[in-house]
């Protein structure tokens, strides 16, 4: 019986499952539909800190995302994904730095200045809901939810929609596009080329 592995089966299934269960819910940050993603790290201390060994291992190296560790006010763990391309997109938008600017945001910020803010907000006791720009969801929605505009609630999804739907309607179609895609390749291919790939 030969008990030598010739495919990398033993890679893909010693501590990829965690990592590939990230990389299907960060596919539209991966493949650029998405600015970012913010994923909680569930488990015991040791437990997070063996999943963060992941996160760290297999995203030190990748093009497409850089990624955050944040450690919230009780002691939890959350990772931010950010895919800079997208995120510089967002942060051109001058309705959305106007908005930013409004709650306490820098006026004068570069993209690192942005996450290191929103950062500090995500580890302080109150969560910082104009995270929803940040995640890429349409400005109106992020004001509706917050409680400014005039624009009634229509729908709940991935987020609360409020007002003309059509727009919201295409970032979530896309955001959904991406993520089926990566879905794909994550049945497909083993983590080695799932590194490679991204």
């Amino acid at each position: 019986m030969n008990l030598n592995c010739n495919k990398n089966c033993c890679e893909n299934k010693s501590n990829s499952t965690y990592i590939k269960r990230i990389l299907e819910m960060i596919g539209a940050v991966i493949l650029g539909s998405k600015p970012a993603e913010i994923i909680n790290v569930p488990g015991s201390s040791e437990e997070k800190e063996v999943k963060l060994a992941q996160v760290k291992s297999f995203f030190s190296h990748c093009s497409r995302v850089t990624y955050r560790i944040i450690t919230t006010h009780d002691g939890g763990k959350r990772v931010l994904f950010i895919n800079e391309e997208s995120m510089d997109k967002v942060l051109s938008n001058k309705r959305c730095i106007n908005f930013l600017k409004f709650v306490g945001y820098s006026s004068e910020c570069r993209l690192n200045d942005y996450m290191d803010e929103l950062v500090y907000r995500l580890q302080s006791e109150e969560f910082p809901h104009e995270i929803g720009i940040f995640l890429g969801y349409p400005l109106k929605d992020v004001l509706g939810f917050m409680g400014y505009g005039k624009n009634e609630l229509i729908e709940i999804r991935n987020w609360r929609i409020y007002g003309d739907q059509k727009a919201s309607d295409e970032v979530y179609n896309s955001f959904m596009r991406d993520k089926a895609i990566m879905k794909g390749m994550v049945q497909t291919m083993n983590i080695t080329e799932l590194r490679r790939a991204i």
